[in-house]
């Protein structure tokens, strides 16, 4: 009788807690399912050397995804962010290859460029009202044409040494070479080894993003804000300065991402980011699930959601299939992600 209650009311305590995990990490349980299948299906997947270069693939992106989960948190979107990458980049090379900038000067000149781009976007849709969408996506075509106009349409590669040291060392390398020999010959302490520094700077990056969203009341007051800005802003939050600064630390992250990612292919063009870079992004947000109607986002999460793009990426890869064929893959599963919050949030 008692089962039968439970069930009218919404099912047994085990199917609700089951519930519950699939809606709350749905990306964990996507990434798990992915990975088994492709390791039982899909030739040298499961290989060592192949999921450490998922690993550095999946660095990078995860530290535009952190920014990009900021500002979904508060309700609102940046389609900016590849734009946003791309001319850093490009800038990056200028000071640094055309114009002979130092790296320790470079650097932070770069994170300053994206902190102006991510207060231009705050202050457009705080102050002037401008929808997130119109606002980051005009934004995001300005961008673009200012780093033609200043690249001239150029790559720069063969960045200087002393750039290409912030990101693209191995900090663990001398630790390995001490080991005893067999140690070394073991494939997994062989591949950490050698991860590059980009992959502990996005992993510093991870965490203190974690921190700063579930252990603040920076992060507290995002996701009231998220759910309802006007309560927030009733309750004493100055809402125009949380609104704006978010979208400053997520220019800033993608300011960061820009340069590890020039490190990493060792070549600045506006090519690097762009409405792919920007789609591959949301989708890693969304996947990992972070409500696009505000308020609820998870740093864990989003790992995953990273996590799950960069392995599609590499299956397709080692299928040696159409390499196109990534792009609506990434365009069913946001669909998916889409539907799945839609139903979440009872809007279906």
């Amino acid at each position: 009788m008692q089962q039968q209650s439970a069930r009218k009311l919404g099912g047994t305590p085990r199917q609700s807690a089951w519930t519950r995990f699939v809606k709350d990490h749905g990306s964990i349980l996507m990434f798990l399912i992915l990975f088994i299948l492709a390791s039982l299906f899909v030739s040298n997947f499961f290989a060592v050397r192949n999921i450490f270069t998922i690993i550095k693939q999946a660095a990078v992106p995860l530290v535009a995804c952190m920014g990009l989960m900021l500002i979904l948190t508060t309700g609102g979107i940046d389609l900016s962010l590849g734009y946003t990458l791309g001319l850093c980049s490009v800038l990056l090379g200028m000071m640094t290859k055309r114009y002979g900038f130092p790296a320790w000067q470079a650097i932070p000149l770069t994170l300053l460029i994206g902190a102006a781009v991510g207060l231009l976007n705050g202050s457009l849709v705080q102050f002037l009202r401008v929808p997130a969408f119109i606002a980051t996506l005009g934004s995001g075509y300005v961008l673009y044409g200012i780093a033609q106009i200043f690249g001239k349409g150029d790559a720069f590669y063969q960045l200087p040494e002393d750039l290409l040291a912030f990101g693209d060392t191995r900090p663990l390398e001398g630790i390995l070479e001490s080991l005893p020999e067999h140690l070394q010959d073991n494939a997994f302490i062989s591949q950490f080894g050698k991860l590059p520094s980009y992959v502990y700077i996005s992993i510093l990056v991870v965490i203190l993003v974690y921190f700063l969203r579930h252990k603040t009341t920076y992060g507290r007051n995002l996701s009231a804000f998220g759910f309802n800005a006007a309560t927030t802003k009733l309750s004493g939050v100055n809402t125009a300065r949380l609104h704006v600064l978010t979208y400053v630390i997520s220019s800033t992250l993608v300011a960061l991402a820009s340069i590890l990612l020039t490190i990493r292919v060792n070549c600045a063009q506006s090519n690097l980011g762009g409405t792919n870079y920007t789609f591959e992004i949301v989708t890693a947000a969304v996947v990992g699930g972070t409500s696009l109607f505000g308020g609820v986002s998870s740093v864990v999460n989003c790992i995953f959601g990273v996590l799950v793009t960069k392995s599609l990426e590499n299956i397709v890869n080692l299928m040696a299939v159409n390499i196109y064929l990534y792009q609506p893959l990434m365009g069913l599963v946001i669909l998916l992600a889409i539907v799945l919050e839609a139903y979440k949030n009872r809007k279906l």
